[in-house]
């Protein structure tokens, strides 16, 4: 799932790169909107990786709950 993920963060960079590489603009402001681009695929990456460990750890817990260990009295 997060290489799904990551390929469609990498396929969204690669468009935006190209289409900053297209336009008329100075180098500067290339360099500038390609660090802009680069910071946006990072953060996204990183939150999709945040996401999946949160909610592996929420499934794991949910999996390996035992109500009888945890209420020994309940029936």
């Amino acid at each position: 799932m997060l290489s799904a993920y990551n390929a469609f963060v990498d396929l969204v960079k690669s468009s935006k790169t190209d289409f900053v590489k297209a336009t008329g603009a100075t180098d500067e402001v290339k360099r500038s909107f390609q660090t802009y681009i680069d910071a946006q695929a990072h953060y996204a990456k990183a939150i999709a990786q945040e996401a999946l460990n949160f909610w592996t750890t929420v499934g794991m817990a949910a999996y390996s709950f035992d109500a009888k260990k945890a209420w020994p009295s309940a029936k």
